[in-house]
This record gives structure tokens, sequence and C-alpha cells, in this order.
């Protein structure tokens, strides 16, 4: 079978969708990953075809307009500036329909469009997939409100259609119905008019991450599907760094340090914090540079720069890992079995995943980036490293994350739904 999957965003983003692909050609089948050019030769060192778009939120996101709307901490102004990158994306959805005219099968993001596209113009079954919950439920608040609290199940009901409108005026509108008008489809004006046209099709919605993090909703219906992380380990010709290897091997377990990259506004300060706080703390360490990362500096010889290193060969061989809370990075650690220290950078599921982190006892709560300082780092890396009971819950999560195979039933339903589509 001919499958197509769309997705855009940062590599992060991208990450579990090529999971995704790596499986189901395992599988068999064939898979074209359509998004940005930026990815392409990380794509294809997998195997995996790639269907290139013009547009990349790498470059978008470094643009001095948007730095300085990132750096502000308006969420107002940011939402206005992902409304205006996604305007700009919907370019892009011309390409990625060139992908899709080809296909058999079509796998969407929450970044991106194309399922009911698909099938009302092609005739073609399909299915949404992402990394985080999306349906609305009584039981937590949405995963994308900017503020962490609950009010009860009718306040948490509430905050999905809240976030829904909010989700639609950024991502939905200015990407999902230009290319329903290139298409002569009739336009939406809401994620509820998606999500009900694709429950009267029968349209699955897989969700990459786990039911000992999240278990999966009593109100939820028969359409979503909680499956497990959608993992991706190196490449086969990968190999780790000699002088990495080196570090490791030459003392203990160091902590792991990198806030992402969309939120980095002073990388130089945020530097100098993670080395003082692994001073204050007398912990080795291992700081993430790359695309928006962390900067290279005269360091101790117990600190070791790394530019990208897969998390998921590093991540086991560490004490702890601080980062953003990126669903991908927070599955990664988990994953790992050691314990998780999230310091927020953007009010979005970030907060969430942190506070799962927290509540599950797998990682010590901390301010978010913003308002972190060396002291209140160097305290939770104590924590992390020295409590005992914590590493052991860690621990236990960790094998139970690792005897899932969210990409292999994901594979499953996937099959299961083109042969049903195939029957009707």
């Amino acid at each position: 079978m001919k499958i197509v999957i769309t997705s855009h965003g940062t590599r992060g983003d991208v990450q579990p969708y090529l999971a995704l692909a790596v499986g189901l050609q395992k599988a068999g089948h064939q898979v074209t990953l359509a998004t940005s050019y930026n990815y392409t030769d990380w794509i294809q060192s997998y195997g995996v075809q790639t269907h290139p778009t013009a547009f990349s939120m790498q470059e978008f996101t470094q643009r001095p307009e948007a730095r300085v709307v990132i750096k502000s901490g308006n969420y107002i102004r940011q939402v206005r500036l992902i409304r205006d990158m996604m305007r700009q994306n919907a370019e892009a959805q011309a390409a990625v329909w060139e992908a899709i005219e080809t296909a058999e099968f079509v796998i969407q993001s929450p970044t991106s469009s194309g399922v009911l596209e698909a099938l009302s113009q092609r005739g073609i079954p399909g299915l949404f997939a992402l990394p985080l919950p999306f349906a609305p439920t009584r039981a937590f608040p949405s995963f994308v409100m900017p503020v962490r609290f609950s009010l009860g199940g009718g306040y948490n009901y509430l905050t999905h259609g809240l976030m829904h409108r909010v989700l639609w005026s950024m991502i939905g509108d200015p990407m999902t119905n230009p290319l329903r008008k290139k298409l002569g489809l009739r336009a939406w004006h809401s994620y509820a008019e998606l999500v009900a046209q694709s429950r009267r099709l029968g349209t699955p919605w897989l969700y990459g991450f786990s039911a000992h993090v999240l278990p999966k909703p009593a109100d939820w219906d028969e359409y979503q599907h909680v499956l497990g992380y959608w993992f991706l380990d190196p490449p086969p010709a990968w190999q780790p760094p000699a002088d990495l290897l080196r570090f490791l091997e030459n003392g203990p377990p160091p902590v792991y340090i990198g806030f992402g990259s969309i939120g980095q506004e002073d990388p130089e300060g945020q530097t100098r914090l993670a080395l003082r706080a692994l001073e204050l703390s007398g912990q080795r360490g291992v700081l993430l540079t790359g695309w928006g990362g962390l900067t290279r500096q005269s360091t101790p010889p117990n600190v070791f720069f790394v530019d990208n290193v897969p998390h998921a060969w590093l991540f086991p061989r560490l004490a702890a890992v601080v980062h953003h809370g990126g669903a991908g990075t927070t599955a990664a650690g988990l994953r790992a079995g050691v314990p998780n220290i999230i310091t927020p950078v953007a009010p979005s599921d970030q907060l969430a995943w942190a506070d799962r982190v927290v509540t599950l006892g797998v990682g010590p709560r901390v301010s978010g980036l913003k308002a972190l300082t060396p002291e209140k780092l160097a305290g939770a890396i104590n924590v992390a490293v020295n409590d005992a009971s914590l590493r052991a819950r860690a621990a236990t999560l960790g094998e139970k994350i690792r005897s899932e195979n969210g990409v292999a039933r994901a594979v499953e339903i996937i099959e299961r739904q083109a042969i049903q589509f195939k029957q009707q």
C-alpha cells in the first residue's frame, strides 16, 4: 500500500511520524513523508521517501521579527505569529496534495491537512495521528491550555472547546481552508466540524503516547486509540561520537540539559545557568547545542557539549534529563527510566507534560525557564539524582513503556482501516 504521511513543524514534531513511516515500511508498505525540505537527508537516512515542501518552521522562527514575538512571552502575539506562520505553511499544502494524488492511504498530523480532503476527492482512506490528546474530555483540561489547573469535569470539557477555537484560528483556518478552496470543497469554520465529519465517516484518531502516562479517558469514543509512544531509534548506520563515549565512560552518569529550540531567547545566558546549576549540584553534564540550543562555552572537564545525538541512545546512559517538555523529549526521557526535570518554555503542551511527570512522581517540580535560576535547577537536579523512591518510580515506568510497541499497534489499525474501507 502506498501511504503518505503529512507533517510539519520542528524536527521533534516530525520524529514520531518518521517512526510510523519506518514501522509501516517494515510491514511491507511504501511510505512517503511530506514535510519540510530541511529534513530530507535525515528522513532518507532511514530509507524513507520524502516529498519536500518549501515551508520551513526552522527558518521562520529564526527571523528577527519572529524572535521578538517569541521573546515577548505575550500569548496573544504568539498566537498571531503561529497563524501567520501557518498562512505561509498553507502554500506548502499544494506540494502535500501532489504527494496525496498518488497515495492509497493518508495519515495526517495536527499541523497538516489532507485526510478528509483525500477521502472526498480521491475516495481513499486515511486517519489522524497525534502525539498528544485532542478529543474533548471531562477527564483533564486541554493539553494546549496556557495555564494548568482544573475546576472539575465541566470546566475541563469547556477548555477543549475553547482551545479548539484558538487552534483553528492559528492552524486550521489559515492552512486547511485554502486547500479546501483549491479543491472546490466547502470551508470549515471550526475543528468541531472537522471532528464531527471524521466521526460520521468512522475515521480513527491514533494517539502516540502511553496509557501508563495518561490513560484513555472514559468519555472518549471508539475512534480514539491510545497506542503507546512512537519511538524512533538511531538510523542503521549511526555510530556515537568517540569523544562522547569516552566522556560517558570516564565518570558517573551525567545529567542532560537541553531547553529545546523554539523558545531559546538567550542561549548564552541559559548556558551559563545550566553550567552554574551543574556546579552547585556537583554533577557532570551533557548540554545540547544545535538549532536554537545552548552555546558552546569554555567549560570544566565535567561538561560535554553535543550538537545532536539520538535520545533513544543517550538518555538511558544518564542520571537525569532536564528539558523543555516537548512531547517527544518527554517520551524519550520516560522510556529511559530516568527522572525528568521539565522546565516549560512555551505556554503549550509542555505545561501539561510537566504536570504529568510530577503527578506520576517521576520528576521534581521546577519553574518554567523564564523564572528558572541556577539554585532552583540545582535543587531539582539534587532531588532527581538522590531521591531513591523517585528514581525507582521512574525506572518502573520506563520498563512499562519499553514493553509497549505503539508503532506496531498503529500499523495494525492502519491496515485494518484500509481493509474495512475496501469492504464498504
